[in-house]
């Protein structure tokens, strides 16, 4: 059962919802050129992409042609809105993540949910989590690589990480408003380049913050074949050898962190995906395609297969790598 990591969704009946309770971050469906296009209140035009990223029947088909069993339904970037004031914040990620538990339900063969959280606030999101955590469907969580600009070792977000490792959520990390954006403009750079940096950032605040040595038992994926942290992280190890900046809290090397971190096969790439399955393992390494974005993989198991010839790994990137980061390791009760 071939399950995908990186598939985006934001629901009919959420959009529907949004009017009534957080209208500021509703996004007016607008199809064009071919194409669906989500119009936000903001001026934010996301798109073009598939009437699967809200039609659920049309994802289904489109899942059943790629040859994908299972989307872990998340977040797209456009709908973090992090940006909103607390309550805002918190009414939109209950609203999403009760969208996706619906279709979860409704499909539990073809469908887990990983929650979003109201990150600007930390109240909000630890009360949020604590929600999720009696929701079955709901496997893991998608966080962006920075809140509004602040990264995710900050020590503000200690006490959620804390709640997250509890809970036993893997966190599946997403760029958005990405770190040099401004000169990114042109050439549509903030995907190409700005995405995986922004992973790489994140990656690296959350190594050299402590984070991951404080949370023994957070799990973090990132996206788009990990950015660039596979191929730099000798340079992690360089900078914790000789920086003060970069040992200060942290007695290991970097590179002794980096089994906490899970990879998509998202590297449109046949020799990355090669160095990527070689550099992490095939126990690190997980199907991710970014449906249904127009840089998605359009045969995300095709380009697995060409790349990946060995049938017990190919079984473990396809399907028990996936299956193994989206259960929950253990589970905390709340009274």
């Amino acid at each position: 059962m071939t399950i995908d990591i990186h598939a985006h969704i934001v629901p009919e009946s959420f959009i529907d919802a949004l009017a009534t309770e957080v209208p500021d971050a509703r996004p007016k469906v607008e199809s064009r050129d071919g194409g669906w296009y989500f119009s936000y209140p903001g001026g934010r035009v996301s798109g073009p992409f598939p009437a699967g990223m809200f039609d659920v029947g049309a994802r289904l088909a489109d899942m059943d042609r790629d040859g994908v069993d299972v989307h872990a339904l998340s977040i797209p970037p456009p709908q973090f809105q992090y940006r909103l004031e607390p309550a805002a914040a918190a009414a939109h990620a209950r609203l999403y993540n009760d969208a996706l538990v619906d279709i979860a339900r409704a499909h539990p063969d073809r469908f887990v949910a990983l929650g979003t959280l109201p990150m600007q606030d930390v109240a909000s999101a630890i009360a949020e989590l604590e929600r999720l955590v009696s929701v079955p469907e709901v496997v893991g969580l998608e966080v962006a690589t920075n809140v509004t600009g602040t990264n995710l070792g900050h020590d503000s977000f200690a006490e959620l990480w804390t709640a997250i490792a509890a809970a036993g959520m893997a966190v599946v990390l997403h760029p958005s408003d990405v770190a040099g954006h401004d000169r990114m403009h042109d050439h549509y750079l903030h995907n190409f380049v700005g995405n995986p940096t922004d992973s790489t950032l994140a990656a690296g605040s959350l190594i050299f913050s402590g984070v991951l040595e404080r949370n023994a038992a957070l799990r973090i994926a990132l996206l788009h074949g990990g950015g660039f942290l596979p191929y730099q992280i000798g340079r992690f190890d360089r900078g914790w050898k000789v920086r003060k900046e970069a040992n200060a809290r942290i007695d290991r090397a970097p590179s002794e962190y980096l089994d906490r971190f899970w990879f998509d096969t998202l590297t449109h790439d046949r020799a990355s995906l090669e160095f990527l399955l070689e550099r992490v393992g095939a126990d690190r390494l997980a199907l991710g395609s970014d449906y249904p974005f127009d840089m998605a993989d359009p045969d995300p198991v095709g380009s697995v297969r060409a790349a990946i010839t060995d049938p017990t790994a190919l079984q473990k990137v396809l399907v028990d790598t996936p299956g193994t980061l989206l259960m929950r390791t253990s589970q905390v009760s709340h009274a």
